[in-house]
């Protein structure tokens, strides 16, 4: 009987870190294999680890450990997204109250893991994820950054299709067809079975069409309030009169280009709490001293 393995312990935010930059760096530079790594890729990713951390981790530990980052990611963005919730950038949190937390948990059993403990390395799991949780199947979102994922068939899937297309509607039922045999009602249960296989599969394929198209539209649309974002920034900016070249109004620029989420808390941010607001931010960027 094998000895059971360790449970791995992902306490260090240094180790995880590392661990999604080497997983970004492979899905660059070798692509994916469905949504995940490839096996050449999770050797390097596990190489990295113990090189550089004294981490030690086989495939299926890294493997588990990439799936709750997605599932965790997945639920982050959802609550991002929602309307009236309001997350904070800086502090990576959101400022949801107990009873709209528990409503959520409800919903989606990763919401109490987010709530417990902030997403790790937000930007670098936009950067891995985003493309591929966009529509719930690996797909390429328009957004990414990423190479577009190329679809691995195998013969034995392209052998399936083939034969599934090929089927066609069995007719009604005669004298002559009452006299077959167990064996050839079994064949006909079985093309069926491929044939609603292939209807299902059929409508996924529709489905991801129009989540594609639903992307590209929102994609404008954040294109759009982006250019109103940072006109309303800058227009709030200069009514703080602090002048180009003093590091404040220097700062302030700084962060509006660092992300939409930023210049949505400047903009909701009332004009007395705006200058400690550019401080502390600036200070976790290194911004100021």
């Amino acid at each position: 009987m094998s000895e059971k393995k360790p449970r791995v312990s992902w306490k260090s935010e240094a180790v995880d870190k590392a661990f999604l930059e080497a997983c970004l760096d492979e899905v660059t530079i070798n692509g994916r294999e469905g949504t995940s790594l490839k096996g050449c890729s999770w050797k390097v990713v596990g190489e990295k680890l113990k090189n550089e951390h004294n981490f030690i981790v086989d495939r299926a530990q890294m493997k588990n450990r990439y799936d709750y980052i997605k599932k965790k990611f997945v639920t982050w963005v959802k609550l991002r997204n929602k309307t009236g919730n309001l997350y904070n950038p800086v502090t990576n949190t959101f400022s949801m109250s107990d009873e709209e937390w528990v409503a959520e948990g409800k919903l989606d059993k990763y919401v109490e893991k987010l709530r417990n403990a902030p997403l790790i390395c937000p930007d670098l799991c936009t950067k891995l994820f985003e493309g591929v949780v966009s529509t719930g199947v690996h797909c390429w979102g328009p957004s990414s950054t990423l190479p577009h994922p190329v679809e691995e068939f195998s013969a034995h899937d392209m052998d399936e299709d083939h034969c599934t297309q090929m089927e066609t509607d069995a007719p009604h039922a005669s004298d002559e067809s009452s006299g077959r045999s167990k064996h050839h009602e079994g064949q006909g249960n079985s093309k069926r079975v491929r044939r609603n296989t292939f209807d299902d599969d059929m409508r996924e394929v529709g489905k991801e069409i129009v989540n594609v198209a639903k992307m590209l539209v929102e994609s404008e649309r954040l294109n759009r309030e982006k250019e109103d974002d940072v006109d309303a920034c800058m227009e709030k900016l200069e009514k703080m009169e602090w002048g180009e070249g003093d590091p404040r109004y220097d700062t302030a620029l700084l962060l509006f280009g660092e992300s939409a989420d930023l210049r949505k808390v400047w903009l909701r941010l009332k004009t007395s709490s705006c200058e400690s607001w550019v401080r502390n931010a600036g200070r976790k960027y290194r911004l100021f001293e």
